[in-house]
């Protein structure tokens, strides 16, 4: 029996969160971990995530290789790549568990099946992994969603959601709850991480040219359809997510812009596979131009990726400037914000920076040396003068004047 449907609600904390989210790319795992990580640092922190391109596959049900991305590997990803950590986990939760367990430890990053969702379009019509936020709000439940998807059963979009006790049982009648805390987001080495992309995605090409092979042999049946319509849905989010991680980068420019051309050409393929697979189901068979296109555009991942690798860092601006004033000020507060472990509704600008709490001379010292990291710089040790430390302004100011790092520094 699918719950009745949830009554759509505003959160003080959330609904902001939520706004910022690149919903669109990211998958119902990764989604609710992104809103952790935006919470915690500031917007636009979960872009981060786009960071690793790969290519993995399992067995899936119509006994095809299908893409796969575990919950166990979008974990792993935002652990390596945000810093986020699951401190405690409960497997094969009931609702009523679920709601004792908030109020413990509110948010809980949680795990079940969409069939019961009544808050998505899948309720009652597809069993499917989903995760969601669960907030403690006293007697209601609390669930926040930052999916986004158009299905044939409706829209799902970013939200937050009210439920009584009864009504979450129903909608959650098992899950696996975990807390999620934010370690602080780590320095990425953009060049290093391309490497390891263009690595990863060279050692799998076996591994692609079987996929096709299989995927070609078994097209025409609906289930392996529709599978492949789920696989090209599921890169094509992942390609424009790295796209938009790139795009983040002054100096990743030219290199964001041809990530997001063959993103845009993913994604072109999601709507044509969707055609393809119902025409399958009318009796119809399977399109061999879509098939070509997938080949296509699999090959030409890892071709992009030993391209991005190969190109090497972007020189800084001719001047030696870290970047422009506004892009040093973004990356000043993002650095403050997570050295400091607020979010995005803590004021730092145009206040002195000794009056935020928990702030001293050795949180100074690591937002400097992120922002170096970020900017691609390294500050003249005469201008740490006193006045120079005294706001976003001043420090700002200083960075303008810095000059480029001579070597990358590495993440950790």
């Amino acid at each position: 029996m699918v719950a009745v449907p949830a009554v759509p609600t505003r959160s003080r904390e959330w609904t902001p969160v939520l706004t910022g989210l690149r919903a669109d790319l990211l998958d119902c795992v990764q989604v609710n971990l992104a809103a952790l990580a935006d919470r915690a640092y500031g917007p636009g922190a979960h872009l981060a995530l786009g960071a690793t391109l790969r290519f993995h596959t399992a067995e899936g049900p119509a006994g095809t290789p299908a893409v796969t991305a575990s919950v166990d590997q979008r974990l792993a990803e935002a652990a390596d790549l945000l810093g986020l950590r699951v401190t405690r986990r409960w497997d094969d939760v009931p609702g009523a568990r679920l709601r004792e367990l908030v109020a413990e430890h509110s948010p809980l990053y949680v795990v079940a099946d969409t069939f019961t969702m009544s808050w998505l379009p899948y309720a009652g019509n597809q069993h499917m992994e989903h995760s969601f936020l669960l907030v403690d709000a006293g007697e209601h439940c609390v669930v926040v969603d930052g999916y986004h998807n158009s299905t044939q059963w409706g829209d799902a979009r970013p939200g937050t959601w009210r439920m009584s006790a009864a009504d979450f049982d129903a909608a959650v009648p098992h899950a696996t709850a975990m807390t999620v805390v934010a370690d602080g987001a780590p320095l990425l080495d953009r060049a290093a991480l391309l490497r390891d992309n263009a690595a990863a995605l060279r050692a799998a090409a076996d591994r692609i040219e079987d996929y096709l092979a299989a995927v070609r042999q078994r097209a025409g049946e609906a289930e392996a359809a529709a599978q492949l319509v789920l696989d090209v849905w599921l890169l094509g989010r992942s390609r424009a997510l790295h796209a938009a991680w790139l795009a983040g980068d002054p100096g990743a420019a030219d290199a964001a812009r041809e990530a997001a051309g063959r993103a845009d050409a993913w994604l072109a393929l999601a709507g044509q596979s969707y055609v393809a697979m119902r025409r399958v189901r009318r009796g119809g068979v399977f399109p061999a131009p879509v098939l070509d296109q997938l080949a296509g555009l699999l090959r030409d991942d890892v071709a992009l990726a030993g391209r991005l690798a190969d190109a090497g860092p972007v020189p800084p601006p001719r001047d030696g400037s870290a970047a422009d004033p506004d892009r040093i000020r973004e990356v000043l507060a993002d650095e403050v914000r997570g050295v400091l472990g607020v979010g995005p509704e803590v004021p730092v600008d145009g206040r002195p920076l000794r009056t935020l709490s928990g702030f001293n001379s050795f949180r100074l010292v690591e937002v400097i040396e992120r922002a170096e990291a970020r900017l691609g710089v390294e500050l003249d040790p005469d201008d740490l003068t006193g006045p120079a430390l005294h706001d976003l302004d001043s420090l700002g100011a200083v960075f303008e004047r810095a000059r480029p790092a001579t070597q990358g520094v590495s993440g950790r």
